[in-house]
């Protein structure tokens, strides 16, 4: 059998991007190796605004929002010190469970024309020549071997076909902290004590650790421990009440503890890589956590495989060389920035003098937080948050006060900062030499007799 495209792995990448390819004609199989319409438990679930203007597109952002609260108020807390990051109705992020996220999505697939056949892994590719023409599969009626123009693999950061077409990955960086959730009910304390009907979410850094709290669909709500590596090789025997005491740490954790109640075990992440990896080449692409996969910290990753797989979908539709060049060139320039800040929120030395003092000068400054609701939004790159005098402005008054900690905290940013952006000017004189001449576009979804591109 043959198809136009197929998608493997029919998630929050897979399920978005046929969704739009279906929408426009494309003759698109998803495949899926769970059963459809499941949860997808070892994934964070925060959707930014972005992801959120995704659904809308996708016609189902409304039937989140009625099952799940919308969070126009993040509060972001270092050491005692706290300050909301506010997003307006009704683009706000929202905190549903992907066992909510999941299905709604692949019904939007299928409704607009896409096939899904889930309990079904692909095993190897078809090939002609050194172009991916197809996949075979095992699923419930035992092995197949399917074709297609393209292969997309949307297989999450242990990707199948990452894997057999050999792509190479770069700007790798190691996981430093363990990430230990769970879910719980959620008491009404958000919605009835003054303490809490502020915010819907709730971050914070504390000593060497990150501790979290979020509204989900459903009166449920997360609760995160990001613990460094270290510390996390200790955590053996109950994890509950590891994870338990550790929350405890946080002032505002206790309340909501005690009047809720665990609705699943512990999960757990110890061990991964951050990376990026070629996400195109003959006859495939990659999307989603198949072709980047981000630190946690920033909750930025399922919109960011949303808006990859809207640009995909135009590449394919496209179907030149050069779309699918400029896809990859694209997602790298767009996602380096929230990439390396990333990073530098997840890692376990950023709590230091000049981090402190950051949120010591937002808890008091609504135009900085709003700078901060800005990058959630992508209207402002991250790196350029805050200008130099905004910053010198913080840092001068604080030495002049004995506070010298915090001087060489603030330059050991500064170069960190300088760093990143070297990389991502790098990555944009790549995208400005991309081939400017315009070519016939594909036929698809017209179906050629030949598929172009690579």
């Amino acid at each position: 059998m043959t198809y136009d495209v197929i998608i493997v792995g029919a998630r929050c990448a897979g399920a978005t991007l046929g969704a739009y390819l279906a929408r426009a004609g494309v003759r698109t199989l998803m495949v899926e190796a769970m059963s459809a319409f499941s949860d997808n438990p070892m994934s964070t679930h925060f959707l930014q605004p972005p992801g959120m203007v995704i659904l809308d597109e996708l016609g189902i952002g409304d039937a989140v929002r009625a099952v799940t609260p919308a969070a126009p108020s993040l509060r972001f807390g270092v050491e005692g010190h706290y300050a909301c990051v506010t997003q307006p109705l009704p683009r706000a992020g929202c905190c549903p469970r992907r066992v909510t996220l999941d299905p709604l999505l692949q019904r939007a697939a299928i409704a607009a024309g896409a096939e899904l056949r889930d309990r079904t892994r692909v095993v190897d590719l078809v090939r002609n020549g050194e172009r991916v023409t197809g996949v075979v599969v095992e699923g419930p009626a035992g092995r197949e071997t399917l074709h297609s123009k393209w292969v997309v693999g949307a297989d999450g950061r242990h990707s199948t076909i990452a894997r057999l077409t050999g792509v190479e990955e770069y700007l790798k960086v190691p996981m430093s902290r363990s990430a230990f959730w769970h879910y719980r009910t959620q008491p009404d304390l958000w919605r009835t004590d003054d303490r809490y009907t502020g915010f819907q979410a709730h971050i914070d850094y504390l000593g060497t650790g990150i501790r979290a709290a979020f509204r989900c669909d459903s009166d449920t709500m997360v609760m995160v421990s990001l613990v460094p590596n270290d510390e996390a090789q200790e955590w053996k025997g109950d994890l509950m009440d590891r994870s338990v005491a550790y929350l405890s740490e946080c002032p505002v954790m206790p309340p909501l503890l005690a009047a809720s109640e665990p609705i699943t075990r512990v999960r757990s992440l110890v061990k991964a890589d951050f990376f990026y990896r070629r996400p195109v080449g003959p006859g495939f692409a990659l999307v989603g956590d198949a072709g980047t996969f981000k630190d946690f910290a920033t909750g930025m990753g399922i919109a960011s495989a949303m808006i990859a797989a809207r640009q995909l979908s135009k590449a394919i539709l496209d179907g030149r060389e050069s779309a699918f060049l400029r896809y990859w060139r694209e997602r790298d320039v767009e996602s380096l920035p929230l990439y390396f800040d990333s990073l530098r929120l997840g890692e376990t030395g950023v709590n230091d003098a000049f981090f402190k003092l950051l949120a010591e000068n937002l808890e008091h400054s609504p135009a900085l937080c709003a700078k901060l609701a800005a990058v959630s939004a992508r209207t402002l790159s991250p790196l350029d948050a805050f200008t130099t005098g905004e910053l010198l402005r913080m840092v001068i008054p604080a030495v002049l006060r004995g506070r010298f900690d915090v001087l060489p905290a603030f330059l050991k940013t500064g170069r960190k900062i300088a760093g990143y952006k070297r990389e991502v000017a790098y990555r944009e004189r790549l995208l400005r030499e991309l081939d400017p001449q315009p070519e016939p576009p594909s036929a698809i979804p017209g179906r050629p007799d030949e598929a172009r591109g690579f």
